[in-house]
């Protein structure tokens, strides 16, 4: 009982504080290990390990501001230019698939046949259309 009680007179206030703040600092340390794995799948464009090198980093982080924010806020003109790369290339994608698929009628501004759907719904103008387009040779199909 005696012996412990050594122990505990041998460690001083600073002792604790230092202990305290180093076990603080591990914590921080592995918090930040994980908001920077975090970031390297977030940005893959971005050489997240020449970013945190920057010195508006350092400087924030000593402000108390947290990590990931301090990597964001030191390459914020790097992550815009990257998002808007990914942002232009995803329209070129979805142009490309667009482009290649065939127009449906119910998607097409016209419309799928410029006549009605039935014989007995055409007028007289449509009909007289039908035999003027078939006089020139084009085949029709209703």
């Amino acid at each position: 009982m005696n012996n412990g009680n050594k122990e505990n007179k041998g460690l001083g206030r600073a002792d604790l504080a230092r202990l305290l703040r180093a076990r603080e600092a591990a914590g921080q340390a592995e918090q930040w290990q994980q908001a920077l794995l975090e970031m390297e799948r977030e940005y893959p464009g971005i050489d997240v390990q020449a970013g945190l090198q920057k010195p508006a980093v350092r400087t924030l982080l000593r402000a108390g501001v947290d990590f990931r924010t301090a990597f964001e806020a030191a390459n914020l003109e790097e992550i815009r230019a990257q998002i808007a790369a990914r942002a232009e290339q995803e329209m070129v994608d979805r142009m490309a698939v667009n482009a290649g698929r065939a127009k449906e009628n119910g998607i097409a501004a016209a419309k799928a046949s410029p006549f009605a759907a039935g014989a007995g719904q055409m007028s007289k103008s449509d009909r007289e259309e039908i035999v003027r387009r078939v006089l020139r040779g084009e085949e029709i199909r209703l």
